[in-house]
């Protein structure tokens, strides 16, 4: 993480900050991402989908979808930069001696992508045929959308906090 500021004094308790923020959120150790074993077992021993019936109207066919229980950063998401860039206007509070601040930022560096996760379901969870075909997509479309993963490309704040 880098700051890098140029703070100039306008009058009395007032002064303007043009910056720039850059930094990196990362995850190192991937061993450290798990579900906990409960939780897998759990998982491991449910049975999913229904595609056809018994004479007792019990489901049939269901499959068990193996889970690993690690869990990884999504791909283009680590060690990738990040960087906002602004004008900040600050103001010293008389009587209670805080700054506050107002700040516009710009944000080049930024995530701005779709992600498909990868889907437990399958076709074969389905009954077959045009109903199954259909109770298909829609449970993809419902459980299994693509996530837009997008910060903002630019950011209007205003705060009041404490010096350090």
């Amino acid at each position: 993480m880098a700051n890098l500021e140029y703070r100039v004094p306008i009058v009395g308790p007032v002064t303007l900050a043009p910056f720039v923020d850059t930094g990196m959120n990362f995850i190192t150790n991937d061993a450290q991402l798990r579900i906990a074993t409960t939780q897998v077992v759990t998982l491991n021993a449910t049975s999913y989908g229904c595609p056809y019936l018994n004479l007792d109207f019990s489901c049939a066919g269901t499959v068990r979808s193996p889970v690993s229980g690690n869990l990884a950063p999504i791909p283009g998401t680590n060690y990738q930069p990040r960087m906002s860039t602004g004008l900040e206007l600050q103001v010293v509070l008389p009587i209670v001696n805080a700054p506050f601040r107002v700040y516009y930022a710009y944000n080049p560096l930024r995530l701005d992508e779709t992600v498909q996760p990868i889907s437990p379901i399958t076709r074969s969870m389905f009954p077959a045929g045009a109903a199954g075909d259909y109770t298909f997509a829609n449970v993809k479309a419902l459980y299994d959308p693509a996530y837009l993963l997008r910060e903002p490309r630019k950011t209007f704040r205003f705060t009041v906090a404490t010096t350090f």
